[in-house]
């Protein structure tokens, strides 16, 4: 950006990690009447290791779902899919642990596994999880709800609605957090510095370049759904990956993300349940 220039005036240790705050060397009015988009300097060696963690715990999550789905067949997945999704979250889970465990000599507290610092963002994530939810269940049944068409693979059985609402609301968003925002988020802040600014809301580098790689993550959607479900899937996945970095590093907890996360997915379930009972 023209005119602007980024700074490290201060250096500190902050929840959860390192943070620094940017001065921006523009003329103060201007910075006052005007929002501008601060963007800090890069290093990519730690980007680079942080992908090679998250591609190392997407590998284990990808044998898992394969070795079970051999075991369990076609015909229970087709049944019930989201018992392959919790031993693929599993195994996702156990390597994200393994690689805290020895990144952080066990003190996972450093990670986010501790009660929040504030407990307003806890409030702000049950409030926003409902509206997560709604988003992305208009981006991604907007044909079904124009159509009044059931979507597909939410079956009306109690152990399907049992296991895939259970999945949904307390599984995977807890184990996405503890993957996404406890150890890449802070494994990448305590080795890079910089903040991305704009107004008055500015975030940890960090937290933007792993909602990157959350969005990223969800790529294979453009396979299974259309371009624009999978467009859409994208867009909010990053989003949504930068508010819950926002929520970790101001509560120096993963409780309000895993809330906000874990709540988005039930409603976006829940919606999707009635649309088979009642379209069906």
């Amino acid at each position: 950006m023209r005119g602007v220039t980024a700074r490290i005036v201060e250096f500190k240790p902050n929840a959860p990690g390192i943070m620094c705050a940017l001065q921006d060397d523009s003329a103060a009015p201007l910075a006052a009447t005007q929002p501008t988009l601060s963007l800090p300097p890069l290093k990519f060696w730690p980007i680079i290791a942080a992908v090679g963690l998250l591609v190392f715990v997407l590998m284990v999550d990808g044998a898992v779902i394969v070795v079970t789905l051999h075991l369990i067949g076609e015909p229970t997945f087709k049944a019930m899919p989201w018992t392959v999704l919790y031993f693929g979250h599993t195994g996702m889970l156990l390597a994200a642990l393994l690689c805290i465990a020895l990144l952080g000599h066990g003190r996972f507290r450093e990670f986010g596994f501790k009660a929040p610092a504030d407990n307003r963002y806890v409030y702000t994530a049950l409030l926003f999880g409902v509206l997560f939810g709604i988003v992305m269940t208009a981006a991604d049944y907007a044909h079904n709800i124009i159509a009044h068409l059931p979507p597909e693979n939410f079956f009306l059985s109690s152990t399907n609605l049992a296991g895939s609402l259970t999945f949904a609301g307390l599984y995977a968003g807890t184990v996405e957090e503890i993957l996404f925002r406890g150890l890449l988020v802070t494994f990448l802040v305590q080795r890079m510095s910089g903040r991305l600014r704009l107004g008055r809301f500015d975030v940890h580098v960090a937290g933007v370049i792993v909602a990157v790689l959350f969005s990223l993550a969800h790529l294979g959607s453009f396979w299974t759904e259309s371009f624009r479900v999978a467009a859409s899937q994208q867009a909010y996945a990053f989003a949504w990956g930068v508010i819950y970095a926002y929520w970790y590093e101001k509560s120096g907890s993963l409780l309000p993300s895993i809330i906000g996360h874990n709540l988005g997915n039930l409603v976006e379930y829940l919606f999707a349940f009635l649309m088979a009972w009642r379209w069906s």
